[in-house]
């Protein structure tokens, strides 16, 4: 009979097991079809307990009739107004201050709950966590982080925007688990992978080990294997498909600020720009904007990337102060 049952695994996500007890789900979890069994009390556990939420409705609620209607508040009979008007106005002090406190806390608790970190337009920013896994993250993103959970109990982050993840494993087996912008999940069974989150769609491409893809709309978690790449599209669908070497390496192109396109459009062109250093780029001309681009272009700025492009697909840039606007040759 196993001596690793549910209670205990529970236990052991709470961070309540002893080092000999971490030590037998170590060797248990050296069985293939235990770790499918692990995995599934994990996202039991998950369900059962999930991260402290407050709710702060009901005191923003109280504050709002408090500012609405402050007379129902400090309304004191005549009889007592001598006595107890100082001790009435010290309490309705003390409340109004808490209850400011408490619109405060709601309105920064993400920045209370999470460590947060970003990249400015056209910048990237390496960070190394808590638990030593390695993130890389592409400009405009943004990955947070739990103050007090992360490596305790779970390794949840939230990304939006790219990311490069380089993923340590821990003596106990703790997963990692990225989110995404669509509510996807990334559940890490390996160590390198790359994450695209944009609004379009979410991209993930794995370099080594294996990640377990879930999203609302799939039936079942995809196990990607290196090499490969899977797609969420808006519907929720997961497309999964392997890369060569050179689609790999074009993948990755980001890290040296260089910009890979194979027959992509200069639509498809204008939006990476936005998403990357937050530029609108306007093409009037239909055609000019279905005319497709192949190459690799290394470029630090919008404006860098649209000069190297302009002579070889035969365009000219106007700059305004809010975009590019981009017209065919005559």
């Amino acid at each position: 009979m196993s001596l690793i049952s549910k209670p205990l695994l529970f236990e052991h996500f709470a961070g309540r097991t002893s080092v000999l007890q971490k030590k037998l789900i170590e060797e248990w979890l050296q069985t293939a079809a235990n770790q499918d069994l692990f995995y599934a009390w994990l996202a039991e556990w998950e369900m059962t307990f999930p991260v402290y939420d407050p709710r702060m409705e009901e005191p923003l609620a109280r504050f709002d009739q408090y500012m609405q209607e402050p007379q129902k508040v400090h309304s004191i009979p005549a009889a007592f107004e001598d006595k107890k008007t100082f001790t009435g106005y010290r309490y309705l002090a003390a409340a109004v201050f808490l209850a400011l406190i408490t619109f405060a806390g709601f309105i920064n608790r993400d920045q209370i709950r999470y460590q947060r970190y970003s990249t400015d337009l056209g910048k990237m920013k390496e960070i190394t966590l808590s638990d030593g896994s390695r993130v890389t993250l592409n400009a405009n993103a943004v990955l947070r982080v739990p103050r007090w959970t992360f490596g305790v109990s779970d390794r949840n982050v939230f990304l939006e925007g790219e990311a490069e993840f380089a993923i340590k494993h821990l003596p106990d087996h703790q997963l990692f688990q990225v989110h995404t912008m669509d509510n996807s999940l990334i559940t890490v069974l390996g160590t390198e992978f790359t994450v695209h989150a944009r609004e379009q769609l979410t991209n993930v491409v794995l370099n080594k080990g294996k990640v377990r893809l879930s999203s609302a709309a799939a039936e079942k978690p995809r196990t990607m294997q290196p090499g490969e790449r899977a797609t969420i599209v808006k519907s929720g669908e997961i497309k999964v498909e392997m890369l060569s070497e050179k689609e790999l390496a074009a993948e990755m192109a980001w890290k040296e600020h260089r910009f890979v396109f194979d027959n992509t459009p200069l639509s498809a062109v204008a939006r990476k720009i936005r998403e990357v250093f937050g530029v609108e780029v306007h093409i009037p001309d239909k055609g000019l904007a279905l005319r497709t681009a192949t190459g690799s272009f290394p470029a630090e700025s919008a404006e860098e990337l649209l000069t190297n492009m302009s002579v070889m697909y035969g365009f000219e840039i106007v700059k305004t102060k809010k975009q590019f606007l981009i017209n065919p040759i005559p």
